[in-house]
């Protein structure tokens, strides 16, 4: 189920709210726990027992990826929506996590109806075995892996 929210959403500062509580987290750009910023979307980087990656949208946590051993799931999630940029055309998003031992896997969006198209994520972002991708356009279906074992996921 697609849930519409508007932009004007008084929760939206939450994302910032909370420390971090690991300095191990730095990302380039010197900013604590913050690995990126797309359309709707924000995705921090927690510290703890497990790593821990969360994504906001319209900063209420959406969702919550803990590293773990267990399981094998590439694919955790995926979303479309505008940007919120003035003039802001569709964008795409899709996160998840590496299984153990993994190199990173190539991230495609595909379009739905009679004419589909597949492209690759403009932007892949990860840490450890934390990804987070996006592309520009209203895609129907993210798809990560490899032509032997494809892992694809609905955006809501």
């Amino acid at each position: 189920m697609r849930c519409g929210r508007s932009t004007s959403v008084a929760a939206r500062g939450t994302a910032a709210e909370f420390p971090l509580t690991g300095a191990e987290l730095l990302d380039g750009a010197g900013t604590l726990g913050l690995l990126t910023v797309v359309g709707p979307w924000s995705v921090r980087l927690r510290a703890g027992r497990r790593r821990a990656m969360e994504v906001y949208e319209y900063g209420e946590l959406l969702d919550v990826v803990v590293e773990s051993s267990l399981g094998d799931a590439q694919l955790r999630g995926a979303r479309r929506d505008r940007a919120e940029r003035p003039g802001g055309g569709p964008v795409s998003c899709a996160w998840g996590r590496w299984p153990p031992g993994a190199p990173p896997r190539p991230v495609h969006f595909r379009s739905g109806g009679l004419r589909r198209r597949t492209v690759r994520a403009d932007a892949v972002r990860t840490a450890g075995r934390f990804w987070f991708a996006s592309a520009a356009g209203e895609f129907r279906w993210a798809q990560v892996g490899c032509a032997e074992r494809p892992e694809s996921g609905r955006a809501a």
